[in-house]
């Protein structure tokens, strides 16, 4: 489904605070009960969602630095299951709706002094003038099984550059969302969490991770993508595929950490990683309050 589609089926109704966050951090307008979030997601709209899923965006072209087309190419792999292990269970998927459809992106648990908090991209969150609402996290999630359940947005996050420019400043496509705790636990506590690494630009081995959902992936499993990424002025490239569904899935390095986030693709050769620069540093420290 082509972006402008998905994005073109009736402005999206907020179903929470989206908090705008520059250099300050703007009042919530809007708050509504978790339940009510976990309560939308029936199985019927989970499969809706999964099986539609927020398009990658394609390429920024002003900042491809001649794209990585000489660089060695390879196709993202299934990761196999199960996904219970401490790499694999911080990360998961995100369900949100957008435009007036259920839809779907990548996203994970993350440290942060509020041990709530989950890190994706911007456009997952707010594109084409829509803020998403039911924003839920399903950590660990394969073949439709949630083995740490469904934990709802209370918050969310969106850097101030993003959602006030008119052309998508992709220097600024990373985003993050607050949860409630559960049973007594926080989501950390639950799951785990990366480390995130701020204004690391050299050109390094790192893996990939998303949830494809569009043809021929289904979006129920996890797949990755590994080998040496090019850093460019604000973002890096993997000579891999990018595919539907992977949006905000993390970039890991050699430590586990998430050094960017999915963000663009050209869907064959190339996919382009957001970094976080000392202004994704900044608006980190004000969201994991």
């Amino acid at each position: 489904m082509k972006l402008t589609r998905l994005l073109a089926l009736g402005a999206c109704a907020a179903a929470l605070a989206a908090i705008p966050v520059g250099a300050a951090t703007a009042s919530p307008t809007q708050e509504v009960s978790a339940q009510q979030t976990a309560d939308y997601w029936t199985p019927e709209r989970i499969k809706d969602a999964v099986n539609n899923p927020m398009p990658l965006p394609g390429p920024d072209m002003s900042s491809t630095g001649g794209l990585s087309a000489a660089a060695p190419q390879a196709t993202i792999q299934p990761v196999p299951g199960p996904y219970t292990t401490e790499k694999m269970r911080s990360q998961g998927r995100l369900l949100f709706t957008t435009g007036g459809r259920n839809s779907s992106c990548s996203a994970t648990s993350v440290v942060a002094a509020n041990k709530n908090l989950v890190w994706t991209a911007a456009h997952c969150l707010q594109y084409g003038g829509n803020t998403s609402a039911n924003v839920s996290f399903l950590p660990a999630f394969l073949n439709n099984a949630r083995p740490y359940g469904t934990w709802p947005a209370t918050k969310l996050h969106i850097p101030a550059r993003w959602t006030s420019s008119q052309q998508r400043d992709f220097a600024y496509d990373y985003a993050a969302f607050s949860v409630a705790s559960q049973a007594g636990k926080s989501l950390t506590d639950t799951v785990g969490a990366k480390s995130i690494v701020f204004n690391d630009k050299r050109a390094q081995q790192s893996t990939l991770y998303g949830y494809p959902a569009e043809s021929p992936y289904t979006g129920q499993q996890s797949y990755n993508c590994s080998g040496q990424a090019r850093v460019q002025t604000y973002d890096a490239t993997l000579a891999c595929n990018g595919i539907g569904g992977q949006s905000g899935g993390a970039w890991l390095n050699a430590s586990d950490q998430i050094w960017a986030v999915n963000s663009r693709s050209d869907r064959r050769t190339t996919t382009w990683g957001t970094l976080f620069d000392a202004n994704a540093k900044t608006f980190y420290t004000q969201v994991q309050a």
